[in-house]
C-alpha cells in the first residue's frame, strides 16, 4: 500500500497513486496507462517494470524496517 509518485503525461505534473489501488497497468505505442479502481485512468511516463520495480522497493524496505524496529533483526548467534 505504498504512495508511488508518477508523471502524467496528458495534463503534465505528478500524481500519487496507492499501489493497492492499481488494477493493472499496460502498454500501448508509447506511453504507460495505469488503470485504478473507481475507473480512474492516467497516461504516464514511467515503463510499467519500472512502476513494478518501485512498489517491490518500497514494500522491501517497509518490511526491513519493520523487522529492524522490532528487534528481531539482530545478529544471529555464532
Amino acid at each position: 500500500m505504498p504512495l508511488i509518485k508518477l508523471n502524467r503525461i496528458n495534463r503534465g505534473g505528478e500524481i500519487l497513486v496507492n499501489s493497492e489501488h492499481i488494477i493493472y497497468i499496460e502498454t500501448e505505442a508509447k506511453s504507460t496507462t495505469v488503470h485504478l479502481t473507481q475507473n480512474l485512468l492516467y497516461a504516464v511516463e514511467e515503463s510499467p517494470t519500472f512502476i513494478a520495480e518501485r512498489i517491490e522497493q518500497i514494500e522491501s524496505a517497509r518490511i526491513k524496517n519493520a523487522i529492524v524496529d522490532s528487534g528481531l533483526g539482530g545478529k544471529a548467534p555464532v
